[in-house]
């Protein structure tokens, strides 16, 4: 009899482990879409046209789920960016000739979200730290390729995210979810030496524009919960961490 009560209060604490836990969760993610380097003199600029160019990301993640509701996740991704041009320089006999210049840089990128679930999708906004790894630089006019311009750009800058999404597939603690994540630097991407270049455009404008990367990406992740985290009636509401 005293066996079987034992058993009865271990399944009862369990059962209530599992009612009462939040659950951890990692990921992988990755995803492909279109940049924007946003700067009202260039769109004002008609020998400046810019063009449709694309980047992408991928990295891992870690969520913290404190409900089916409501999550934390911290992801750490690895982005590439980059911008086109077209632009147009007079010839000596009067006439125009448009070139293509690039520019282009990578990023490692620290984004804290949060992340709102209901009926199977879910909206996401966060802040985004990111810290340029590369650069590069090619013009046409010049014959140039993969040009350093890093002391143009600034080391680091600061970003506002903001996603949604929903589940496709995945099973008890498996999922695949598929999203568009949206993000805009909230600072000048051009450095104190870049302006002094009148850089990424080299034409000196009456009035200086800041330089804000947008991006817009399709994202897929990838997420299995890993352990759920709980606090049991039967010992003293001690804090635990168990693997699904």
């Amino acid at each position: 009899m005293k066996k079987i009560t034992i058993i009865l209060d271990l399944f009862i604490c369990s059962q209530f482990i599992h009612a009462q836990g939040g659950w951890l969760e990692a990921g992988l993610k990755g995803g492909y879409g279109v940049n924007f380097l946003v700067n009202k003199n260039f769109y004002s600029d008609h020998n400046f046209s810019p063009k449709l160019s694309f980047g992408y990301m991928y990295g891992g993640k870690i969520g913290i789920n404190f409900n089916e509701f409501h999550s934390i996740t911290i992801d750490v991704t690895s982005s590439a960016f980059e911008q086109k041009y077209n632009y147009s320089l007079l010839n000596p006999d009067s006439t125009r000739s448009i070139y293509l210049r690039s520019i282009g840089f990578n990023t490692l990128d620290f984004i804290l979200m949060y992340r709102k679930a209901s009926d199977g999708g879910y909206i996401e906004i966060g802040p985004q730290y990111s810290m340029l790894t590369k650069t590069s630089w090619s013009d046409q006019s010049a014959q140039s390729q993969n040009i350093d311009v890093s002391t143009n750009l600034v080391k680091s800058y600061y970003a506002a995210v903001f996603g949604f999404g929903g589940y496709l597939i995945g099973t008890d603690n498996f999922r695949v979810i598929l999203g568009f994540r949206a993000t805009y630097a909230l600072s000048d991407l051009i450095s104190s030496t870049g302006k002094q270049n009148n850089f990424p455009s080299v034409t000196k404008y009456d009035t200086y524009r800041a330089s804000n990367p947008l991006t817009g990406i399709l994202v897929l992740e990838l997420n299995y919960d890993v352990g759920y985290f709980a606090r049991s009636k039967c010992k003293k509401r001690k804090l635990r961490f168990l693997l699904f």
